[in-house]
């Protein structure tokens, strides 16, 4: 085991009471890591919560001890452990409980990651944060039927089902070790990667029809206003992944997801091929992420906000 990740592992052996924090806006990676983490360490003995500033997806209610998962409140603990988290600011209204902990631990595999914990161990080559916590269960031999389960999902759901530039090697090593358990891979998969609710797939039509090109077809913008979310019955947490169809389109080279989550308040995802950081792109405007995935948050009217990505793009293209 890599030696930082060994002194977390010393630091969850160590520890009786032990929350684990999700980032806010939880995606399929960071609610598998959690809950990986919880079940191995509650099958230790071990007074284990999970906290998130954020409610979790219907698409990820099927995980094992979902139901566990609660925003953050007041409490003393021994540890306090991030995953797949890249700055503090990613924890939302759950930072100042993490930082109460009496030790603080953090496992990321963002490019952008700003270290926030005593202990902390980021890999940017890992295709989902599920396999630098493979690595850290693994190591302290904690890794049965559910969890592997647990981390398969996380990693489908962070390569895109093994899809995204991001997956390595080592990403289908790990997936072909958690393949010896016994789990359920199809039914995983369908279940992330592919099931979608009729009224999020409303969504996705009702926006991709309304998607606008620019630059000789090499950005696309989708928009997901309020009433876009209103009318079909659902949420800002319902978009992830439709902006994959906007990066397929042949000759786009950067994508943009914009979603109105408040009055003059947008979560802008970012998707690139082969010339455009998108972990760079969105650090513009106080974001980060990945080479190819990434986002950020901006202000303002909407027009002014698609104004400002569009010139960040044509700057970088």
């Amino acid at each position: 085991m890599n030696e930082r990740l060994r002194r977390i592992a010393q630091s969850l052996e160590n520890a009786r009471t032990v929350v684990v924090y999700c980032h806010t806006n939880p995606d399929g990676d960071t609610l598998a890591c959690a809950l990986a983490i919880y079940r191995a360490l509650t099958l230790q003995g071990k007074t284990v919560e999970i906290f998130c500033d954020g409610y979790v997806p219907d698409k990820y209610a099927f995980f094992e001890n979902a139901d566990k998962i609660t925003l953050p409140h007041k409490g003393v603990h021994d540890v306090g452990f991030a995953v797949d988290c890249s700055d503090l600011d990613r924890l939302g209204g759950a930072a100042k409980s993490f930082l109460s902990s009496s030790t603080t631990l953090a496992v990321d595999h963002h490019k952008s990651h700003s270290p926030f914990a005593s202990a902390y161990f980021a890999d940017a080559t890992a295709a989902a944060c599920a396999e630098i916590v493979y690595e850290l269960l693994d190591g302290m031999n904690l890794v049965d039927n559910g969890v592997a389960a647990l981390l398969f999902a996380g990693i489908v759901a962070d390569s895109g089902c093994f899809q995204y530039p991001s997956t390595t090697k080592r990403t289908h090593e790990i997936a072909c070790k958690l393949l010896n358990f016994d789990i359920d891979a199809p039914l995983i998969i369908y279940n992330v990667h592919r099931k979608i609710p009729q009224n999020v797939f409303n969504l996705k039509m009702r926006v991709l029809g309304k998607t606008k090109f620019f630059e000789d077809g090499k950005i696309a913008v989708v928009t997901f206003f309020a009433k876009d979310f209103d009318e079909t019955g659902t949420r800002s947490s319902d978009t992830e992944g439709i902006i994959s169809s906007a990066i397929d389109v042949d000759g786009v080279e950067i994508a943009f997801a914009v979603s109105e989550v408040a009055d003059k308040n947008f979560k802008v995802s970012v998707r690139t091929k082969d010339y455009v950081d998108a972990s760079d792109l969105a650090s513009v405007f106080g974001g980060g992420g990945h080479d190819k995935a990434a986002g950020c948050r901006l202000n303002g009217y909407y027009e002014d906000v698609v104004d400002k990505l569009l010139k960040a793009a044509r700057d970088r293209l």
